[in-house]
């Protein structure tokens, strides 16, 4: 007996992924809200002459924004995942053991990626420039601007253009990173039963 009837595949598949846009929609929101606080505490801080309390605020915005980064991430990578679960239920190649009860399952197939991305880490290069990667890359560029311009004399070009080239860096690096680790909870595709097989062949013959 299954949970779910192979047909009804690709409209759960399809609930998972409107799930994850609205998981996406709700995070961004709340990096919004937080750094939104964190501007007025440092516009007040500012004012007052605090430096102390501008550093400690950089490194708490730094941090927020790159917590935020790790879930939109991971709701990116869920989103590419279940849009190739989907394109395989479609075709009635999806095995119900791979059926996730959410959006990144532990155990994935192996290279899902080559049918649907160009590259492990992105979907096409124009998803760079979406929310979900530009609004934290912006903001931390922000935040580390305030820092470094804190700690540097340098012309605060320079130093923005040294925040920018950081950050891209350290993204980069993580998204890298994160694929990398999570390599290990890829799997070859286990081949289709014999039995499955035969019973669907019977199914097409009596039609």
């Amino acid at each position: 007996m299954y949970d779910v009837p192979k047909e009804h595949y690709a409209t759960v598949i399809r609930e998972m992924i409107r799930h994850e846009n609205d998981l996406t929609n709700h995070r961004t929101m709340w990096l919004l809200v937080v750094q939104g606080l964190l501007a007025n505490a440092y516009v007040a801080a500012r004012g007052a002459g605090g430096r102390p309390v501008i550093l400690m605020l950089s490194l708490v915005g730094i941090l927020v924004t790159l917590s935020a980064f790790v879930m939109l991430y991971k709701s990116y990578q869920a989103r590419g995942y279940l849009h190739f679960l989907g394109q395989e239920a479609k075709q009635g190649r999806l095995q119900e053991e791979y059926l996730p009860l959410d959006g990144w399952p532990k155990k994935r197939i192996k290279g899902w990626w080559r049918d649907v991305w160009v590259c492990p880490w992105l979907s096409k290069i124009g998803d760079a420039l979406e929310p979900w990667l530009f609004l934290p890359g912006l903001l931390m560029s922000m935040w580390l601007f305030v820092l470094l311009e804190q700690q540097t004399t340098l012309h605060k070009a320079i130093v923005l253009g040294l925040a920018a080239i950081l950050v891209t860096l350290i993204l980069s690096s993580f998204c890298m990173l994160w694929v990398w680790l999570h390599g290990n909870g890829e799997e070859e595709r286990a081949d289709e039963p014999a039995g499955a097989s035969r019973t669907a062949g019977d199914r097409s013959s009596v039609r």
